[in-house]
C-alpha cells in the first residue's frame, strides 16, 4: 500500500497530537518530543503521506523504541514496522514498547533487500556515527532499502557542545551524503537545556521556539524520486 492509496487518518485531519506516548516523561522532555512530532507529521503531509497505516517502515538506530511507539500512535501498523539497533538491551525494550519487529544490525550494512520499505527514519543515529564514511554508507543503505517514490526522514542535531561522544551533523553534510537526491531541511527543537531550565512550561517554550537561532536540530526529508524523469 502506498501513501496515496492509504486511507486518511489523524495526520490529514491535523488533530492535536496525543500525549499518551510521552506520558511517562517529564514536562520538559514531553515538550521536546511533541514539538518534534508536530513538525514530523507536517513534513509527512507535505510529502503526500496522509496515513501511516499499512506502510512498510524502518527506523535506523531505534534505541528503546520511543519513535516506534509514537508511529503506532499516529497510525502505523505494528506488523509492518521494523527497528534496528546494535544494542540488544535497547532493542528488547523497543520490542516491548511498540510490538514492532526489531533486529540487531548495523545501519551502514542493512540486512534487507533493496526497495523493501516505504519510509525510512534516521533519528539521532547519524550523530552517533563519528566516522564520516560510516555515515555515508548509512545514508546509502537508507536509500537502497527505500522503494522508488518512498521517503527518508532524518532528525539530528547540528550542535551539541555538552556531549563529546557524538558528532553533530551539518546541513552541508546531509546534502552531500544523500546525493544525488534533494534534501529538504528545516531547523527545529528549542535547545533542550533551555527547555529543561524552563521546566517545559509550554507558554514560555512556545514563545522562544519562534526564534530560529535557538533551534539545535534539523528535520530533513529525502524523497527517492525518479532522477531520470
Amino acid at each position: 500500500m502506498t501513501a496515496v492509496e492509504a486511507p486518511p487518518m489523524s495526520i490529514q485531519q491535523q488533530e492535536p497530537i496525543p500525549v499518551a506516548p510521552y506520558g511517562h516523561l517529564s514536562r520538559a522532555e514531553r515538550y521536546l518530543h511533541q514539538t518534534r512530532d508536530e513538525a514530523l507529521l507536517t513534513l509527512l503531509r507535505r510529502n503526500g503521506i496522509e496515513s501511516l497505516a499499512g506502510l512498510r517502515i524502518l527506523e535506523l538506530g531505534c534505541g528503546s523504541g520511543s519513535l516506534l511507539h509514537s508511529l503506532i500512535t499516529y497510525g502505523a501498523t505494528a506488523e509492518r514496522l521494523t527497528g534496528i539497533d546494535p544494542n540488544f538491551r535497547r532493542l528488547r525494550r523497543a520490542r516491548n514498547a511498540s510490538g514492532a519487529t526489531v533486529a540487531i544490525a548495523d545501519g551502514a550494512l542493512l540486512p534487507y533487500r533493496s526497495e523493501a520499505f516505504d519510509l525510512v527514519f534516521v533519528f539521532t543515529a547519524l550523530s552517533s556515527m563519528v566516522d564520516l564514511e560510516v555515515r555515508r554508507h548509512a545514508a546509502h543503505e537508507a536509500l537502497r532499502v527505500l522503494r522508488p517514490g518512498g521517503l527518508a526522514v532524518v532528525y539530528d542535531f547540528w550542535t551539541n557542545p555538552f556531549n563529546s561522544s557524538v558528532l553533530p551533523v551539518s546541513a552541508a553534510e546531509l546534502h552531500h551524503i544523500f546525493e544525488p537526491y534533494t534534501v529538504e531541511i528545516e531547523r527545529l527543537t528549542l535547545a533542550p537545556p533551555l527547555v529543561r531550565v524552563l521546566g517545559g512550561r509550554e507558554s514560555l517554550c512556545r514563545m522562544l521556539d519562534r526564534l530560529p537561532f535557538l533551534h539545535t536540530h534539523m528535520l530533513a526529508a529525502v524523497p527517492k524520486v525518479d532522477l531520470d524523469a
